[in-house]
């Protein structure tokens, strides 16, 4: 094999290794969608049961799934850590780790017998949980739709990731919602005040 073969070769092979972890990496985006399903899935059955949180065996059910889940996103955010990392990971670890907080609302509030808090679609916990999984998802898709190559393994920057998006921190620190969903309940409740008043006052 001469000089110009054995480069051809390496080129393929350089090829065949590139897209099979650019598959991987989309197939680690299709999971994070797949993950938010199952909470929202989870979601809708807890608040919509009419024998929840009385009936014991119902309950454990529902808290086996959450906490299944949450282990879930647990190991989605090492394969994340370890396939998207590198040295500017500062928005991405804070959508991890405020992802991670707002998924452990299930099974804390199973645990207390409560339903989900979900008010409406602007409440904080909820506001949190959609806007966090669409921040990773959409970090993620970025990274694959801008990088012509599959970037390297960095392990230093993969490790302090996840040590950092599991740290108490964003247990403390307050999430600040993308949108100012205050003000829009704020707006919404006033123009269903004039609404009204137009109705009552033709």
């Amino acid at each position: 094999m001469n000089w110009y073969d054995l480069r051809k070769k390496t080129r393929e092979e350089e090829l065949q290794l590139a897209r099979a972890i650019r598959e991987q990496q989309y197939g680690a985006v299709s999971d994070l969608y797949e993950s938010f399903a199952t909470f929202m899935q989870l979601y809708r059955d807890v608040n919509a049961s009419d024998s929840y949180p009385k009936n014991k065996q119902e309950r454990l059910a529902f808290l086996q799934r959450a906490t299944k889940a949450e282990s879930h996103v647990d190991a989605l955010i090492l394969r994340i850590s370890c396939e998207f990392a590198d040295e500017e990971s500062e928005t991405l670890e804070k959508y991890l780790g405020h992802m991670r907080q707002a998924v452990q609302l299930w099974r804390e509030r199973i645990l207390d017998k409560k339903c989900l808090p979900f008010t409406d679609s602007h409440q904080h916990d909820y506001a949190r949980f959609k806007e966090t999984f669409a921040g990773v998802a959409a970090f993620m898709v970025h990274r694959l739709h801008h990088g012509l190559t599959p970037p390297k393994m960095r392990m230093k920057e993969a490790s302090q990731l996840l040590v950092n998006t599991f740290s108490n921190k964003y247990e403390i620190m307050p999430y600040e919602p993308v949108q100012d969903h205050e003000k829009w309940i704020n707006d919404f409740v006033e123009a269903w005040k004039a609404k009204n008043a137009c109705k009552t006052h033709p």
